[in-house]
């Protein structure tokens, strides 16, 4: 049964339906995979691209904001400038002078003290008249590059602690020129860092995300959400500022130097301004877009997936069980077609396997023009030995017979069959008449060294007799006549007296002749 199992199992998977079967589940498997897969990636791309360009939009959001509020701060220090060498503006008493110069940009929220200070540095006038004109501006950094620099237009320094409020500011100047156009002094003011902080907490920037205003030393100056211990302290040696100083501007992925997470930075150098703003996005929190959805994709691509491969194994099943069912059904057939040509108690081919067996040889051999030979064999007196020694020892006999002539026999060129009760019959294609009587007579004599017993009054022993036919046929004969020879020889060697071999000798197509071996 495992045997034939095999034989199904080996047969199915050459079967072409079997492989297309195989195929095709494999391929709608590994389509439904590589759909899933392209899902993922996609929902991933997808999240990364929005968290991208959301950081993106947030960051142009803030330099707007940061430059519309420097531009207005700047026009405010270009009109105090002009308006400080006007002389009706200087021979205005002070708090008219003060009013006239300093409009309400001055004052807005954020904004620090606007100063005017003259050629040596000494404050001529500031916004807020409690500051005191004995404060001079001559260490400024401000103060100097303006002086030694006609063309310099806005100038930007800091950020630094203002001497007045103690407080982070970010310093704005422009030169004063006198009529004759040499350095009359500067026009001073800031912007504190606080009112950054205030817009900051204005954004939304998700779980994990953060906003960032560093000076372009690597300073940090300003966090969103705010963190006091890291404020002040520089990351000039973390990867993420060193891409940031290296391109400018841009989108990068790399993990920060305050707290090692991996986060998403849109960041850009502020333009005119010594400052570095970021906005970074958190990789957990773009992963919490995408993540819960893809794994509904993986859920939903392995079920379908089980499903197609169970479906198919089923299929397959199905088919080998087919596939074996019809196996053992050729099995059983070809078992079937075996015994019906074969002898159940010697072996040998039956008689209907001798008749087909028969003809086909004769047209062979009327096709090539080779002699067919035919022995006719029978057991001497079998009849007398099956009432004496009973039918079962008789059988005996039959089995031995079919020995002694399987032992004297080429297997590929001859063909050994028991043709009826005790009588037996050797084909053998292609051997000549003289070749055949010594076959015929090697046989006959092991039969006689068998010594098997038999009655004393046919010999005590039993012995074959052989009639040898041998012909090379015409086209208009038929294999009845090489029978006819053979059984006219089987009867001759009967006739003279038993375990002979008598060859008939054809002479002529119609007739032939007989001689004794």
């Amino acid at each position: 049964m495992r045997a034939r199992w095999l034989s199904a199992a080996t047969a199915h998977l050459n079967d072409r339906a079997s492989r297309l079967i195989a195929i095709l589940g494999v391929s709608v498997t590994a389509g439904l995979c590589a759909l899933g897969l392209y899902l993922i990636c996609d929902m991933r791309h997808g999240a990364w691209l929005q968290a991208e360009q959301g950081a993106q939009n947030l960051l142009s959001l803030i330099e707007q904001s940061i430059a519309r509020n420097v531009e207005m701060y700047d026009l405010s220090l270009q009109a105090v400038a002009e308006g400080a060498e006007d002389p009706q503006i200087s021979n205005l008493d002070p708090a008219m002078r003060r009013r006239v110069l300093f409009d309400r940009a001055a004052s807005a929220p954020g904004l620090g003290i606007m100063l005017v200070a003259d050629e040596t540095g000494r404050i001529r006038i500031a916004s807020d008249p409690t500051v005191p004109t004995t404060a001079t501006l001559i260490e400024n950094p401000d103060f100097k590059a303006l002086r030694d620099d006609p063309s310099l237009g806005l100038a930007v320094s800091g950020p630094r602690l203002s001497r007045v409020s103690g407080t982070p500011i970010l310093a704005l100047s422009r030169r004063v020129t006198k009529p004759d156009g040499s350095f009359g002094g500067i026009v001073s003011g800031a912007i504190h860092l606080s009112y950054f902080q205030r817009l900051f907490e204005r954004l939304h920037v998700g779980q994990g995300g953060a906003i960032n205003l560093f000076q372009t030393d690597g300073t940090l100056l300003v966090r969103h959400p705010h963190l006091p211990q890291v404020v002040g302290r520089s990351v000039a040696s973390g990867p993420a500022f060193k891409r940031f100083k290296e391109l400018g501007r841009g989108v990068i992925v790399e993990r920060s130097a305050i707290d090692g997470a991996a986060r998403l930075y849109a960041f850009a150098q502020l333009d005119g301004l010594p400052l570095i703003a970021d906005v970074a996005v958190g990789a957990q929190s773009i992963r919490a877009v995408w993540w819960p959805r893809a794994q509904m994709v993986i859920a939903l691509t392995l079920g379908l997936s089980a499903a197609t491969l169970s479906l198919t194994l089923l299929l397959q099943r199905e088919v080998l069980r087919r596939a074996a069912a019809e196996a053992s059904s050729r099995a059983a057939n070809a078992e079937l077609e075996t015994l019906a040509l074969t002898d159940s108690l010697t072996g040998l081919p039956n008689r209907r396997r001798y008749d087909e067996a028969f003809a086909r040889e004769w047209r062979r051999a009327g096709r090539t023009q080779m002699p067919l030979s035919l022995l006719l064999i029978d057991a001497d007196s079998f009849k007398h030995y099956n009432d004496h020694f009973g039918h079962q020892r008789g059988d005996e006999v039959l089995k031995t017979v079919a020995l002694c002539m399987t032992r004297h026999l080429d297997p590929i060129d001859a063909l050994a069959c028991r043709i009826g009760g005790e009588e037996f019959a050797v084909l053998l294609p292609g051997v000549e008449a003289a070749a055949a009587r010594l076959i015929a007579e090697r046989i006959r004599r092991e039969m006689v060294r068998m010594e098997i017993p038999h009655a004393e009054a046919v010999g005590g022993t039993v012995t074959l007799s052989v009639g040898v036919a041998s012909r090379v046929p015409d086209a208009d004969e038929t294999s009845d006549i090489l029978f006819r020879d053979a059984d006219a020889a089987l009867y001759e060697a009967k006739r003279s007296g038993r375990n002979r071999v008598r060859l008939a000798e054809t002479s002529d197509p119609r007739g032939s002749m007989l001689r004794s071996a």
